[in-house]
């Protein structure tokens, strides 16, 4: 499961980075189906780093995580190439 965004802010002396933790908002909808569902928790969660490189160096790591490369677009444009098509332009 992929991060739905990721959120840069810039402080007086600091960034933060604020993304949306996969794994809370499935916990989220689980719990919504449950007969006794658990509260609900923030599935943002912030990450402060001191300068750009920092930033930078998160945003590389996560970037895969983010935006995977096998999206439901790609995943179909590779069946579709498998099968011998071409998307038309």
């Amino acid at each position: 499961m992929a991060y739905d965004c990721i959120r840069i802010e810039r402080d007086r002396s600091s960034f933060c980075v604020t993304v949306m933790d996969p794994e809370i908002v499935k916990r989220n909808r689980s719990s919504d189906n449950n007969s006794s569902p658990a509260p609900w928790t923030d599935p943002n969660v912030e990450y402060t780093f001191e300068t750009k490189e920092a930033v930078l160096a998160f945003l590389d790591k996560a970037m895969d995580i983010a935006l995977p490369p096998d999206t439901y677009t790609s995943a179909f444009d590779k069946l579709a190439k498998e099968a011998g098509g071409t998307p038309d332009e």
